[in-house]
């Protein structure tokens, strides 16, 4: 299942709290074209069997964060109980966002220095919570390797209706396949103009490879004037890269 985005969207601070578009501009053309992506999530998450989802990029850059911000805000909006996560434990920065100290997050939980309940940003919008990725640690994907991050998939996924994750891109470190492994739905991001065909095949390989296949792909940042109409069903969303 492949999901295509294009879009134009007004100059902003890629890491500030301004990106939560569907917040800030909810009636825009943006957040309706990411409800359309919400929609095709549920209906790929009930094909999975399971509610717990990864969001990966296929470069640094592509939006990764972007979507996957905005799309737990959007299926908050259904009135599920929505669980955003920054597994990016080497440089997540969802935390500005919500204007939310750096401390504690998951790195804290998963070395147990922290409960979830004192990490755990609680109603950041009705129906989303939110988990930071904290003090950026020397052993990350060990960390995402170990039993506590499988004890503590199992429990959040037991205690929320939908579990998103937002993780580091594929070519750079094996974060989002460790992440991946756990989830029923994994997205990946491709920023247009920046990659050749070729380097997207090879990213989606890795995650193949690694036993944990993109169910979706979603195309972020082509312009308007030139994806004009020649894509059916098309999603779109733009935003200065960052991720």
């Amino acid at each position: 299942s492949t999901v295509t985005s294009r879009g134009t969207l007004r100059a902003m601070s890629p890491r500030s709290p301004s990106i939560i578009l569907a917040r800030s501009v909810p009636r825009d053309v943006t957040v309706e074209c990411v409800r359309g992506l919400r929609t095709r999530l549920q209906r790929a998450m009930k094909e999975a069997g399971s509610h717990v989802v990864a969001v990966t990029g296929t470069s640094p850059g592509a939006g990764t964060s972007f979507v996957a911000l905005n799309l737990a805000w959007v299926l908050a909006e259904t009135g599920q109980r929505v669980l955003l996560v920054d597994a990016n434990l080497r440089g997540g920065w969802l935390h500005r966002c919500f204007r939310e100290a750096h401390l504690p997050g998951l790195h804290e939980v998963l070395r147990g220095t922290a409960t979830l309940e004192q990490a755990l940003l609680q109603e950041a919008a009705p129906g989303l919570s939110f988990l930071g990725a904290g003090a950026l640690p020397p052993d990350p994907a060990e960390l995402l390797a170990g039993a506590a991050f499988d004890t503590f998939v199992a429990r959040v996924a037991a205690e929320y209706d939908v579990v998103l994750f937002d993780t580091p891109c594929i070519l750079a470190v094996t974060d989002a396949a460790l992440v991946g492994r756990h989830a029923g739905v994994r997205l990946a991001v491709v920023r247009a103009a920046t990659q050749s065909l070729r380097e997207v095949a090879t990213a989606l390989h890795q995650l193949e490879q690694s036993g944990v296949p993109a169910r979706g792909v979603v195309l972020n940042g082509v312009p308007r004037s030139r994806a004009g109409r020649a894509v059916s069903g098309v999603y779109q969303y733009e935003y200065p890269s960052a991720s």
